[in-house]
């Protein structure tokens, strides 16, 4: 059974980050009626709220990034390898239906973490309207939701990258003819990426 198919999701189709945004909207929608409703409670806290986010969350996300790192290198490697050596790769190979499950769940785990991310975020924006109408501002806490901020939506721009590229038709290297010309077999492609993780882990080491 297929999906329908209107003029709107093809607009969102044409540009992934279209996409995102719109999921994102959607995120932030649902995570602010959820704090509307918890914010009736007599006994709501927004610091405890946002705590609670954080202790319930973060450990998840952590967790998720990780199994999606591991998936996201091989999605971007096997589209690369599909690209270049459709004969032994592409989508009627076995290797290449297995590269399509990996490219599906490791878009499905990117759009998770950003879910989650706005989550956090709207949680950050309604404890900022707590300390606001408090009048509780410090240095300490304006250094808190500065450095809090500034990492969730970096991160969240990170694998908003991440996410259109696995789940975009082109591929990241071979899909350019400059860099066709260089990894232009199945090896070099696959020497392209070993080299990429070991620099990812050398760098992240130091």
């Amino acid at each position: 059974m297929a999906t329908d198919k209107t003029w709107f999701d093809d607009k969102l189709k044409s540009n992934l980050f279209y996409d995102l945004g719109f999921r994102a909207l959607v995120w932030l929608a649902i995570a602010s009626l959820i704090f509307r409703h918890a914010s009736k409670k007599a006994d709501f806290s927004p610091v405890d709220a946002f705590i609670a986010s954080q202790e319930n969350v973060l450990p998840v996300v952590f967790d998720v990034m990780l199994a999606c790192f591991m998936f996201c290198v091989p999605a971007m490697l096997l589209k690369d390898l599909e690209h270049v050596a459709p004969k032994h790769w592409g989508q009627d190979t076995f290797a290449g239906k297995m590269g399509g499950v990996i490219r599906r769940l490791a878009g499905d785990l990117t759009l998770w973490i950003l879910g989650a991310q706005v989550s956090l975020l709207a949680s950050l924006g309604v404890l900022v309207v707590y300390v606001y109408k408090e009048d509780a501002w410090s240095e300490g806490a304006i250094q808190f939701v500065a450095v809090f901020s500034f990492v969730l939506v970096a991160s969240a721009g990170i694998f908003s990258l991440v996410s259109v590229w696995v789940r975009k038709k082109t591929s990241l290297v071979t899909s350019h003819e400059k860099f066709l010309t260089i990894f232009d077999t199945g090896w070099k492609v696959l020497g392209f990426y070993v080299g990429l993780i070991a620099f990812t882990v050398i760098a992240a080491r130091l």
